[in-house]
């Protein structure tokens, strides 16, 4: 872990982890994965329990203490973001943009057993263009590292979800797999008659429903819709240039119907492949 990580995880451990209520906290997003780079920021899952969650009064208290300038970009309240981003904050931190998130333990809990059990959920949510995939509370337990678990439960809800779950993936691949299919099905009638918006609207959903494909075949968890393209382009189990097949279709879909159909058979012809790889399992 990276010294300036660590300085952050220890202000915001020494801020919060005696404060009633908390159940856990977590570093999450690329860091978590490995994947970050010199602008990334530092994701902070701070979980607590149900019946007694801390005084929002006082989080805000800690988060501007926390803050560099005592000045936290933004804090949302309990709902405020929308059903499933609980709320949390924007800091500076030692230098460090860092994001604060809100996690409900027992809501987790839930989620990532009907997860595991082959039942995930796609809802609407604020900031996620496709959908909030409740697979994304089963990817954060899963890859999050621990700063503060008192009483063991993200290191027992993250055993269920490694190794990854062969009921989820099962349907993700039928759900999304379909869905990826059925969007482009419709999209066709609209690209004869120009109708672009629908059409980018529904291209979008198909490439987002072939990331979840193509991670689950990968046996992988899809936790954020951005940088998702690239992340699948680089798997073992994914179509010949996907990334550029798919960037392609989308250069191409425009208020010309012959571009956007076009468009539409090139994602055909990826969907069918994509698909493929999954085989009879």
């Amino acid at each position: 872990m990276e010294p300036s990580v660590k300085i952050v995880l220890d202000r915001v451990r020494d801020g919060v982890a005696d404060l009633p209520g908390i159940a856990g906290i977590a570093l999450g997003g690329s860091h978590a994965r490995g994947t970050a780079d010199a602008n990334s920021d530092i994701d902070v899952g701070l979980y607590y329990h149900r019946n007694e969650r801390p005084d929002m009064q006082l989080l805000r208290e800690v988060f501007t203490a926390l803050d560099d300038a005592g000045a936290p970009a933004g804090v949302g309240g309990y709902g405020d973001w929308g059903p499933w981003i609980n709320g949390g904050a924007w800091l500076q931190v030692a230098g460090r943009k860092t994001d604060i998130l809100l996690r409900e333990l027992e809501r987790v809990d839930d989620v990532v057993r009907e997860c595991v059990a082959g039942r995930p959920q796609i809802c609407y949510q604020v900031g996620h263009p496709h959908g909030f995939c409740t697979v994304i509370y089963a990817g954060e337990v899963s890859y999050n590292q621990l700063v503060h678990d008192p009483q063991h439960r993200l290191e027992e809800l993250r055993a269920l979800t490694r190794p990854y779950p062969q009921p989820l993936r099962r349907a993700i691949l039928d759900q999304f797999g379909w869905e990826a299919g059925f969007a482009l099905g419709t999209a066709t009638s609209a690209a004869k008659r120009g109708d672009a918006a629908y059409v980018i609207g529904c291209v979008f959903r198909s490439i987002a429903c072939l990331n979840q494909v193509v991670f689950a075949l990968n046996g992988e968890y899809l936790t954020n819709e951005k940088g998702a393209l690239a992340i699948a382009g680089g798997m073992p189990l994914v179509p010949t240039d996907y990334v550029a097949r798919v960037n392609q279709a989308i250069a191409l879909t425009s208020a010309a119907p012959e571009a956007s159909i076009g468009a539409l058979d090139l994602l055909h012809d990826l969907h069918a492949e994509t698909m493929s790889l999954g085989g009879g399992s």
